[in-house]
């Protein structure tokens, strides 16, 4: 953590733009099929979620229609629901897929084909209206630059470990705000928080609480808004006794 927690001020300092500012968080749903689809959606929105995220890409798209608006009755009609597929379709499956969706109201669809199938998602994206998302799978800003000049999402969302780290992510966002493309986050929510505070087209940020068990301050989640805390640097800082009770 040596090098991030370095550049103490620059994440909310002059050199990035940064200052604290929360960002709307959704929580994820797995492959869980339908009713336990609904159940943790449910769960999610109880906790003050206002988006929620769930993995489909069933046998046939009758189910991963069926998914949706289960969740969408246990959830009432005011909180976004996005999908992800996990690149788990061909292009010509994904058109016919997405376009079926497209009656549902989707904040999103992710990933509906191979992530750097630049040209499959530009397609499908050309060809629907529900806004297509990629990018957790991106390394680096030349995946960035492809996807722009291909036209291939319509938002992109970057995970900050891929992507390049913190200067990774900077170049990305700018690019992402030169093209008007909105920028959600993948994973990381802690680092990803404080991003998102730099980041003039900043979306949703993802959020999962993998790490709050070994962190001194988790993420703070409230209203359905993520807040960056006031840790130094990248607003991660480790409980070291606890680390150090699971180190291998």
């Amino acid at each position: 953590m040596g090098r991030i927690s370095s550049f103490t001020t620059a994440i909310f300092g002059q050199r990035l733009g940064g200052k604290h500012k929360p960002t709307l968080a959704y929580g994820a749903v797995g492959f869980e099929g339908i009713n336990d689809s609904a159940k943790q959606a449910e769960k999610l929105v109880k906790q003050g979620f206002k988006g929620v995220k769930a993995k489909i890409g069933y046998a046939t798209v009758d189910e991963d229609i069926a998914v949706v608006r289960a969740m969408r009755e246990a959830i009432g009609p005011d909180i976004a629901i996005m999908v992800d597929y996990n690149q788990s379709l061909t292009p010509a499956d994904a058109l016919t897929r997405v376009y079926t969706l497209d009656q549902e109201g989707l904040t999103w669809v992710e990933e509906p084909t191979l992530a750097h199938d630049f040209l499959g998602h530009a397609k499908v994206s050309s060809h629907t209206q529900t806004n297509i998302q990629c990018g957790e799978n991106w390394w680096g800003i030349q995946d960035v630059r492809q996807a722009i000049h291909a036209k291939a999402s319509d938002y992109f969302m970057l995970d900050v470990m891929k992507i390049g780290g913190v200067t990774g992510w900077m170049k990305s966002s700018a690019m992402a705000e030169a093209a008007n493309i909105p920028v959600a986050s993948h994973l990381w929510p802690e680092l990803s928080a404080s991003l998102l505070s730099c980041s003039a087209t900043a979306n949703w940020l993802e959020y999962c609480d993998w790490w709050n068990p070994i962190v001194k301050q988790p993420l703070i989640i409230e209203d359905g808004w993520a807040k960056p805390n006031d840790t130094i640097g990248s607003g991660l800082e480790w409980n070291e006794t606890l680390v150090e009770k699971y180190r291998f």
